[in-house]
């Protein structure tokens, strides 16, 4: 059932996203469009998320829609307005969606009836007839067996797969042990099986890539949402592409140390790092100052939830911070999850929701694989290649982690090569190298690949999962060349380091003479890797000086 605000904020939303036609093309003259921000949405998630997949649908069907409009001359005999178009188009797509059946109406306490939401349902349901013929004859004239087959091969694969994409939820280990768990589904009678093909019915399996995560078919939904477990944030449901990044992050996590996320991401993401790294006792540090008073509340609020008091919410945004800050002392890692072209997921509304996309993006992904604008993807480009380049700039960091939910190699491995190649490194610290993201030994599996050639691990989105790729970029030595005891001398000799010695080479052992070896000269390239490019370098105290800060920040 679709409630009157469903209906209301679904159709801001479509008028902000919807791409007016060249006037030739034009079958249906819209109103003045005018360039608004998305409206604020209903408190309720599950309201918020109806409504952009209801306007998401209607972008996908926008042409059809318009040709049944324009057959019935539903808008010319009910004399509908311009600036009611929206709302008409909305509604007609919902409206077929329930196979021109009247919608049940539930009135939920609080709720108020919309007086143009009414007068437009009932103009619908008088002209039901018309506009079933209208749709029909569209049918035929282009031979569509369902509406579907209107959209490219890309969105139709992608809506079939989201129909029935495996549910992927982690372990809240601060709470309980995956095996109490697991303990607890079998008293339900849910059966663990072997893997994700086998998920079917009644069943779960564990996930080859994250050993405290848990699969489980679609089917399960509702269970899962309206059990103890997922309530009380001991399970907790969350797209595979981001557990993924979280996976790839907790190697890297040591004891009393530090990690900074980045980007765009949820209080659940945030709350799922910060109990893998309560693990190795680890602090986890965000910036404030990229999210909303929204998005810095529904943190707040998740977080006491699970009692969870190892994150330090800092003021300032990423770009904003000096590296040489006193309160890095103890950073050696940073997870980057920025927004991105979300062209690896199979419903982009849920994550971009959930996880503070950009919504915009909605545009381009009703169209199809490779159908995101150039300025776009040029747009995001600019701002990871910004975040990853600041990233690399820490002298305590030892590691970065770079993870997108994109199919593009602009914004992934080409992008990564990219700000590499042109990273500036201090003489005193190690560079950074590519290194392969370590997950588990199920890396090769059906549903992730390691490509090891390239050092980046990349999930291809398939029925069984989205996609997702991710970096890892970590400070290593190169080898040092051992020199011999005699190339040695006779580099120190040509310094005039020798005060003559060995000068002439009557001096010099003679081949084949058996002779003591000589304990081997360091030289200056083996003392310059040994010493200067040292990656640990000595704990400061907490004292200030010049180049840091002590901004205020809160702690959570």
């Amino acid at each position: 059932m679709t409630a009157d605000h469903v209906y209301q904020l679904a159709t801001a939303i479509f008028e902000h996203l919807r791409v007016d036609k060249p006037i030739t093309q034009q079958l249906i003259r819209y109103g003045k469009k005018e360039d608004t921000p998305l409206p604020e949405a209903s408190n309720e998630m599950i309201s918020e998320r109806q409504a952009y997949e209801l306007a998401f649908n209607t972008l996908k069907y926008q042409d059809l829609l318009e040709d049944v409009v324009i057959d019935s001359c539903f808008h010319t005999s009910q004399q509908i307005a311009e600036d009611s178009l929206p709302l008409l188009m909305v509604m007609l797509y919902d409206f077929q969606d329930r196979k021109f059946l009247a919608r049940e109406r539930v009135k939920e306490e609080g709720e108020e009836s919309l007086l143009e939401v009414q007068r437009m349902e009932g103009c619908l349901y008088r002209c039901k007839t018309k506009l079933a013929a209208s749709l029909a004859r569209c049918r035929v004239k282009q031979d569509l067996v369902s509406i579907s087959c209107l959209l490219s091969d890309q969105v139709r694969t992608k809506q079939q797969r989201a129909r029935t994409l495996p549910l992927y939820a982690w372990v809240n280990t601060l709470q309980s042990s995956v095996d109490e768990v697991c303990e607890v589904l079998h008293s339900w009678c849910v059966c663990e099986v072997g893997g994700v093909s086998n998920l079917e019915g009644c069943v779960y399996c564990h996930d080859p890539l994250g050993l405290h995560m848990l699969v489980f078919p679609a089917q399960l939904i509702t269970l899962l949402q309206d059990c103890h477990l997922t309530k009380q944030h001991t399970l907790n449901i969350q797209d595979r592409s981001v557990c993924l990044a979280v996976c790839a992050l907790c190697p890297l996590l040591s004891k009393d140390s530090d990690v900074l996320v980045v980007g765009s991401f949820s209080a659940l993401t945030l709350a799922h790092i910060a109990v893998r790294a309560a693990a190795c006792s680890a602090r986890v540090l965000v910036c404030g100052g990229e999210h909303s008073p929204t998005q810095r509340e529904q943190i707040q609020r998740v977080l006491a939830q699970m009692d969870i008091k190892n994150v330090r919410v800092l003021s300032e945004d990423f770009r904003g911070l000096d590296q040489w800050d006193s309160r890095f002392q103890r950073l050696k890692v940073i997870l980057i999850l920025p927004q991105c072209s979300s062209s690896a997921l199979h419903d982009p509304v849920e994550t971009l929701l959930s996880e503070h996309g950009d919504c915009d993006l909605l545009q381009d992904l009703s169209k199809g694989e490779g159908s995101v604008s150039q300025n776009r993807i040029h747009a995001l480009m600019t701002r990871q290649t910004q975040d990853l380049t600041h990233a690399l700039s820490f002298p305590k960091v030892q590691a970065v982690v770079y993870c997108t939910r994109s199919v593009y190699p602009e914004e992934n491995e080409l992008l990564v090569k990219r700000v590499l190649e042109k990273a500036v490194t201090h003489h005193k610290l190690l560079p950074y190298k590519l290194s392969g993201p370590v997950l588990s030994e199920g890396s090769g599996s059906e549903v992730g690949r390691d490509t090891t050639r390239e050092r980046f691990f990349k999930v291809e989105p398939s029925e069984h999962t989205n996609g997702c790729f991710i970096a890892l970029l970590a400070r290593e030595a190169d080898p040092v060349k051992v020199e011999s005891v005699q190339d040695v001398l006779a580099r120190a000799a040509a310094k005039g380091l020798l005060g003559g010695i060995l000068t002439d080479q009557s001096h010099a052992p003679k081949k084949g003479r058996q002779r003591k070896t000589l304990p081997q000269v360091p030289t200056d390239q083996s003392l310059g890797a040994s010493s200067q490019e040292l990656p640990s370098l000595p704990e400061p105290g907490p004292q200030s000086g010049p180049g840091n800060s002590n901004k205020p920040s809160a702690l959570i």
